[in-house]
């Protein structure tokens, strides 16, 4: 069975987006006696030495509660801004990253993920990809993709699949997944747009949460 050192591992939680179609800032939206950004947290900690927030224009919010936080350097460019900002931020070549909205995520999705990582040794990048729909903002980043990452972001080239195909990202089935050791993939990776999305999501939160 192959091992994961979580020391060289940094967790990336993206959350430096306007929620403009949530009205409200989702991170910091109540669930299950807690806060949709600790779910995250919570999954996430347990796979790696230290979670770093990628925060855009939140980052008071977040450091009062306690979170190490970064701030745009591409302010206004969108995810790959944030990303960018958490991997100059990284002190670990490996990097475990999520996207603040996916509180259903459970720690085995990650584990899974470097598992797959400690096992190929070509790759920089993978993420899944769930019946033919990409899933960039949750899965791992090395840093050697940081100088093509700036290079789109100066030139403004933001779409995040395309950088993706430019860097020769693995995608990761949902089969892959299953077969890995995640249960219900694509259950884990429901996101909350706007606020009829959470009403959704908490109306349906599993016993166990």
């Amino acid at each position: 069975m192959i091992t994961v050192d979580m020391k060289e591992w940094t967790g990336i939680i993206l959350a430096g987006g306007l929620s403009s179609r949530m009205g409200s800032n989702k991170a910091l939206l109540p669930l299950d006696g807690s806060i949709v950004l600790e779910h995250v947290a919570s999954a996430i900690a347990p796979a790696v030495s230290r979670v770093i927030v990628a925060a855009g224009p939140n980052v008071d919010a977040y450091q009062a509660l306690g979170y190490t936080c970064v701030e745009d350097g591409y302010p206004g460019k969108g995810p790959l801004a944030g990303l960018h900002a958490a991997l100059e931020a990284s002190e670990t070549e490996w990097n475990l990253v999520c996207a603040c909205d996916l509180p259903l995520i459970q720690p085995s999705f990650f584990t899974t993920l470097q598992r797959l990582a400690a096992s190929d040794k070509t790759h920089r990048a993978i993420v899944p990809r769930l019946e033919g729909r990409v899933h960039p903002l949750v899965g791992i980043y090395h840093i050697d993709v940081l100088p093509s990452l700036e290079q789109c972001l100066i030139e403004d080239r933001l779409r995040v699949t395309r950088w993706l195909d430019e860097v020769g990202c693995r995608y990761v089935e949902a089969e892959d997944l299953e077969r890995a050791g995640v249960q219900d993939a694509a259950a884990q990776l429901i996101n909350m747009n706007t606020m009829q999305d959470y009403r959704n999501l908490v109306g349906n939160l599993p016993p166990s949460m």
